[in-house]
């Protein structure tokens, strides 16, 4: 099995009473656009971002022939548009700025956004962009993971799997499963 480059667009938070373990493995970049599209559309998703205590990880992880050579902070090309308010722009996870600007009370301005986020008053009202093009995220190199594939996520070593030649479909799919490889796709690993 040739280790394959991948994308990983991973949104998680933790600790709290909030969790999400999400990611998106792609084989291109149009792909992790549109898994991100998808994230930033659910209000929940964006009152996580934008409120979170802790922070929410928001990163794009470039995996080249199998191993993580790069990790993309989204926070700072993310823009969240709420109508009636200043744009909300991050310096980095829980470091959102902007939202009050010539506000006499911030806080109360963030707890407006908080509150009209996590229960979905703003559905209608609220637009997330993501600037792709600022962004430096290096091509896939050799062969790309497609639909049907397993990855390895994360920094550990990759494992020689020659011994797995021999096995059929179901089997190879279970031996990688018990090794922690997960399949080409979305995932959300505290759903």
């Amino acid at each position: 099995m040739v280790p394959k480059s991948f994308y990983d667009v991973r949104f998680g938070v933790s600790p709290g009473a909030a969790r999400k373990d999400a990611h998106h493995i792609c084989g291109n970049l149009d792909e992790a656009m549109a898994a991100l599209d998808s994230e930033l559309a659910e209000s929940i998703n964006v009152w996580l971002l934008f409120n979170y205590s802790h922070g929410a990880d928001l990163y794009l992880d470039v995996y080249q022939r199998g191993e993580r050579t790069r990790s993309v902070d989204l926070h700072p090309f993310v823009t969240i548009r709420v109508d009636g308010y200043p744009d909300i722009t991050f310096r980095g996870s829980g470091k959102p700025t902007g939202y009050a600007v010539g506000a006499d009370d911030p806080e109360k301005v963030r707890m407006a956004l908080a509150d009209g986020m996590f229960f979905g008053d703003f559905d209608d009202r609220i637009e997330v962009s993501v600037d792709w093009d600022s962004m430096l995220v290096p091509p896939l190199v050799g062969e790309t993971a497609q639909d049907g594939d397993y990855v390895m996520l994360g920094d550990g070593p990759l494992e020689d799997l020659g011994e797995l030649d021999g096995l059929d479909g179901d089997e190879l799919e279970d031996e990688l499963i018990d090794r922690g490889y997960v399949e080409y796709g979305d995932h959300d690993f505290d759903a």
